[in-house]
């Protein structure tokens, strides 16, 4: 079996979300390392700058030493309007006046500051009112504090990957433990098949955002061994009513074979009745499929002409057997919900019903009603009794198990009744009423 692209996997995507994530962080990381540097440079100075000039004023701030300890300080004295007064020759020029060097807490209370570089400035208010600018080029404290803080990041950085870890790992067994049940249901479904077709998906061992899935998936199960039964009864049952003919044909032939005179009439008729059986077979199988409905772009056409030609076309059979035939049709009735022939082969086959099992005038009636289009083929015999009336329409189901036909011709005419949106049933057991509604269209 080929392996899936690992990309597929739900469990690698959520690992690859996750650190698309966290990665931005790792970045904010990074700048917040150097911000901070810059904040610490600016008041450590800030810290000496104020021990330098304690209780100084600005002619006292002239004559401050240039180099206290390791560090060279340069000095850069302006009135509190930021009018330039004095600076320190050996600093080579004037270092800038920032009103913002003068806020208190100003590096504590920023969100970013800006870049430092690598000389760091400081402001102190003398006594006299004046402001003093000290700065110094820090090597040794950014070197220290640098390393101190990257020590540290590393311990945030190993600590972070390590809880990143265990996040992962976590995240991946629960993500196991959450879709479980739906691995457990796809294991149920694969034992589903012809051996053991009533297994369903367990619905309520399924956590309830699963819950329409499985219920879908169960009822398209439902179909399918519905669709499943009902072909191996059809294969059943064709093989049944096939097998008799064939038998008599090929009995027949044989006795012919040996008398030298074949009965050719009757193995016409036993040929014609397998050919006729299996037009229907493969008619009904058809309209199971409904392959022959779309329900689209169909023309419309006139009921009431095509019912009136159809009990036309059947009448010479009516009067060959003394029968009566009345069709009493109202005007206007139209459908494009199926074709004119689809309408003829059901009333046809309604028709060709009343004249071999009914007795009696037959009446086939016509009119409109909610939308529908009411079409009743009634005889005058002794009807259907009441707990055949949806037996009639099973396959192969015969009133007469010696008559010629096949017993397909009702449920033939159902299904594409209910193909075209209609439907067709019995209205009445006695008098015997086969009632076909379509839907009207104007």
């Amino acid at each position: 079996m080929k392996c899936p692209p690992v990309w597929s996997c739900i469990s690698f995507r959520m690992i690859v979300a996750l650190f698309v994530m966290l990665f931005p962080l790792l970045l904010v990381q990074l700048w917040y390392h150097r911000d901070i540097l810059d904040d610490l440079r600016r008041q450590v100075l800030a810290f000496q700058a104020q021990d330098l000039t304690f209780g100084r004023n600005s002619e006292e701030a002239k004559s401050m030493p240039f180099v206290w300890g390791q560090s060279t300080f340069y000095y850069t004295l302006y009135t509190p309007e930021g009018t330039l007064l004095w600076y320190a020759p050996h600093g080579g020029r004037p270092r800038r006046f920032k009103d913002s060097l003068l806020q208190d807490g100003y590096a504590n209370r920023v969100w970013f500051s800006h870049y430092a570089g690598r000389e760091v400035s400081a402001a102190v208010e003398l006594v006299d009112g004046n402001i003093l600018i000290v700065s110094k080029r820090d090597d040794r404290e950014r070197e220290a504090l640098d390393s101190l803080l990257d020590s540290r990041t590393l311990k945030g950085v190993f600590f972070a990957s390590a809880g990143g870890t265990v996040v992962i790992g976590l995240m991946f067994f629960l993500f196991r433990w959450t879709t479980y049940p739906l691995r457990r249901a796809a294991r149920m479904a694969r034992n589903i098949g012809p051996a053991h077709p009533e297994k369903r998906l367990p619905v309520q061992q399924l956590p309830y955002e699963l819950h329409e899935l499985a219920k879908a998936t169960n009822e398209a199960l439902d179909r399918l061994c519905e669709a499943c039964e009902r072909e191996k009864n059809f294969v059943s049952y064709a093989a049944h009513q096939l097998r008799t003919p064939l038998s008599v044909t090929v009995l027949l032939l044989e006795e012919g074979r040996k008398s030298g005179q074949p009965e050719w009439d009757l193995i016409n008729g036993q040929i014609r009745q397998m050919e006729r059986m299996v037009f229907q077979l493969g008619r009904l199988s058809r309209s199971d499929r409904g392959a022959e409905f779309t329900n689209k772009d169909m023309p419309r056409f006139n009921v009431s002409r095509q019912a009136r030609e159809c009990a036309a076309a059947l009448l010479p059979l009516f009067e060959k057997q003394g029968r009566i035939l009345e069709a009493e049709l109202e005007d206007g009735l139209f459908c494009r919900t199926m074709e004119f022939g689809h309408l003829h082969e059901i009333l046809g086959n309604l028709l060709e019903n009343a004249l071999m099992h009914g007795k009696g005038k037959v009446l086939m009636k016509g009119f409109r009603r909610d939308g529908l289009i009411v079409l009743d083929v009634s005889d005058e015999g002794e009807g259907v009794s009441e707990k055949d009336r949806e037996r009639v329409f099973e396959r192969f189901c015969k009133a007469d198990p010696n008559s010629e036909g096949s017993g397909l011709g009702l449920s033939i005419a159902r299904s594409i009744a209910r193909n075209g949106q209609g439907d067709l049933f019995v209205y009445s057991t006695y008098p015997c009423i086969f009632r076909l509604e379509i839907p009207f269209t104007c």
